[in-house]
C-alpha cells in the first residue's frame, strides 16, 4: 500500500517537472518569435539654405553687379547631387502617394453608386403583404358573433365563426403590408383584437 502511493507521488512529481520544462521552453521559443515591427525610416530632404543677397546700397560699380549675378550662378550649378537625388526622392514620394489616393477615390465612388443602386432597387420592389388571421371578438351566443362578422364584412374583411369551447369566435382574415395600420383600424371598431396568426 505505502509502495503504491509512493509509486504514485513519485510519478506525479516527474509528470510536473516535465509539464515544467516543457512551459518553460515554450514561453522562451514565444518571446524569441516576437520581434518588434521593422522601423522604416523615410529620408528627410535637406533644406536648401536660403542664399542671403546682399542689399547693394545706392551707388555700386557696374562691375559688382555682374561679379554678383556671376556668383549666383555659379551657386546654382553647384547644388549638390545629393540635394538632387533628394529632390527627385520627394517627387517621386509624392507622385506615389498621389496615384493610391486616385485608386481609392475611384473604389469609393463604385461603391457609392452600388449603394445608391441598392437603394433605388429597394424603393421599386413593393412590400409584399402577408396573411393574419385576426380574432375581434369571443361571444356566447350566436346572434352576436353574427353581428360582429357583418360589421367586419362591411369594413371590407372576410372571416369565420369558429366555436371553441362554448365560445363563438370571430376571425377575420387579413391581406396587408403594414399590421399594425389594420389592427388600428379593428381596434377602434371592435374594442381588443388577437393576432391569432
Amino acid at each position: 500500500m505505502k509502495k503504491e502511493r509512493l509509486v504514485v507521488l513519485i510519478g506525479t512529481l516527474v509528470a510536473i517537472i516535465f509539464f515544467y520544462l516543457g512551459f518553460n521552453a515554450w514561453l522562451k521559443n514565444k518571446e524569441e518569435k516576437i520581434t518588434p515591427p521593422p522601423v522604416v525610416i523615410k529620408p528627410q530632404p535637406k533644406e536648401i539654405p536660403k542664399q542671403v543677397e546682399p542689399t547693394p546700397p545706392a551707388e555700386k560699380p557696374k562691375e559688382e553687379k555682374s561679379t554678383e549675378q556671376k556668383v549666383k550662378v555659379e551657386e546654382k550649378k553647384e547644388l549638390p547631387k545629393e540635394e538632387k537625388k533628394a529632390e527627385k526622392f520627394i517627387k517621386e514620394r509624392i507622385k506615389e502617394e498621389k496615384e493610391p489616393q486616385k485608386k481609392e477615390e475611384k473604389v469609393e465612388k463604385a461603391v457609392e453608386e452600388k449603394i445608391k443602386e441598392e437603394k433605388r432597387q429597394e424603393k421599386t420592389t413593393k412590400v409584399k403583404s402577408k396573411t393574419y388571421i385576426v380574432q375581434v371578438g369571443a361571444f356566447s351566443s350566436m346572434e352576436n358573433a353574427q353581428k360582429a362578422l357583418r360589421k367586419a364584412k362591411s369594413l371590407g374583411y372576410k372571416g369565420v365563426i369558429v366555436e371553441e369551447g362554448g365560445l363563438y369566435k370571430v376571425r377575420l382574415k387579413v391581406i396587408t403590408a403594414d399590421i399594425n395600420k389594420d389592427l388600428g383600424k379593428l381596434k377602434s371598431h371592435f374594442g381588443s383584437v388577437l393576432v391569432k396568426r
